[in-house]
């Protein structure tokens, strides 16, 4: 397959890093997204406002003593906040100094029409600061606003900058938008510059994320639709809402790698 596949960390929220590394390398994956999302968790350590470039290659060293490669940073929980802009722009920063070209990220909080200018004001600024630095911008299904590929694709055809694509979560669909990827997916095709392969289970409203193939979702169906499609993608799993021991998520992430590697996505 012609598409770089690796698991964003956001799989294991309470580990670390090394743990993490150690996890991915062991199910088999080569590569590996980031995730800072102030807050909540950070994998990426100091956080990108605070990175430099010796923070970023004790990471980077760490990654590659698994045999890991850093593709993307997923830099949530920013946009929308006091300095989003000045905040997104370290995140950029910090996805060059790992040698990469992604980011993925939230809208943020979308709720009112002063909301909705500002954000397009916002993430012009950070798209052309993102054009400089030879870095795509993937925004992802999350929240009331940014929830399909359908509604996303509206937005990025009006926020009209080639360095800012969707991040497309074939789970989040459902459990943000209502709807399923393998009808909804074909709207935002022409607009994916990434892709998140999670997994979903449960009632439209239940937090149920398992290991690829243990869910309702046709990837399937969705992996012939996206057949054409060559960018990144990256695992996701999130389980159910309760935690989950390091055996158990590795595990799930092992499955995963099967599961990708019978439609020939990993070797």
């Amino acid at each position: 397959m012609k598409n770089i596949v690796g698991v964003v960390t956001t799989t294991y929220p309470p580990y670390s890093l090394e743990e993490i590394a150690e996890g991915i390398s062991k199910a088999g994956f080569k590569y590996i997204e980031l995730t800072s999302a102030p807050a909540y968790f950070s994998h990426i350590k100091p956080d990108p406002e605070e990175m430099t470039k010796e923070d970023a290659d004790k990471i980077l060293k760490l990654c590659s003593s698994y045999g890991l490669k850093v593709y993307c940073v997923a830099g949530h929980t920013r946009l929308m906040k006091e300095n989003a802009v000045s905040n997104f722009k370290k995140v950029i920063d910090t996805v060059r100094l790992f040698g990469a070209n992604f980011a993925t990220t939230d809208t943020g909080e979308v709720k009112t029409e002063e909301d909705q200018k500002r954000f397009y004001s916002d993430i012009s600024e950070i798209a052309d600061y993102a054009k400089s630095m030879d870095v795509t911008v993937c925004l992802e299904m999350h929240g009331n606003w940014f929830n399909t590929g359908k509604k996303g694709a509206e937005i990025i055809k009006e926020i009209n900058h080639p360095n800012v694509k969707l991040n497309y979560d074939t789970a989040n669909v459902m459990y943000y938008g209502g709807v399923k990827a393998e009808v909804d997916i074909e709207y935002a095709l022409p607009h994916m510059g990434f892709m998140h392969l999670k997994e979903r289970a449960g009632g439209v409203e239940e937090w149920n994320f398992p290991a690829l193939g243990e869910g309702n979702i046709d990837f399937r169906k969705i992996f012939d639709l996206v057949k054409d499609f060559n960018g990144p993608m990256s695992l996701e799993v999130e389980f159910d809402g309760k935690e989950h021991s390091l055996e158990e998520t590795n595990e799930a992430v092992k499955k995963s790698y099967d599961f990708l590697k019978s439609f020939g996505y990993v070797e």
